[in-house]
């Protein structure tokens, strides 16, 4: 078994306003095996109804968007359901494979 290598830009938006709305992503790098579960960690923080964003950005390619948390539809395996519990749009992914190394960048 090969090691993938998933790579997660911690980013934190600020945006100003009437309320702070900020987007963390708590871990850096995250290694799994190729055809482990994988999920990379997104909390929020915004006082309305959030619309959450995952990108990704590939090696020597362009920034492009993966998923949106209002069409609440799967790309390349990856699923993301908000948890306005938790405050959370987590990306998961129930079998990781070798061409899913790539940066990951939650927004909001």
């Amino acid at each position: 078994m090969k090691a993938t290598l998933l790579s997660v830009l911690v980013t934190i938006f600020t945006l100003g306003g009437t309320g702070a709305q900020t987007v963390t992503q708590p871990e850096d790098h995250i290694s799994v095996f190729e055809g482990d579960f994988v999920q990379i960690k997104c909390n929020y923080s915004y006082s309305g109804s959030p619309i959450l964003f995952w990108y990704v950005q590939y090696p020597k390619q362009a920034l492009q968007l993966l998923l949106k948390q209002i069409s609440g539809e799967s790309t390349k395996g990856f699923v993301a359901n908000l948890n306005r519990d938790e405050t959370s749009f987590h990306l998961k992914k129930q079998s990781a494979q070798q061409e899913d190394s790539a940066m990951y960048y939650c927004a909001l």
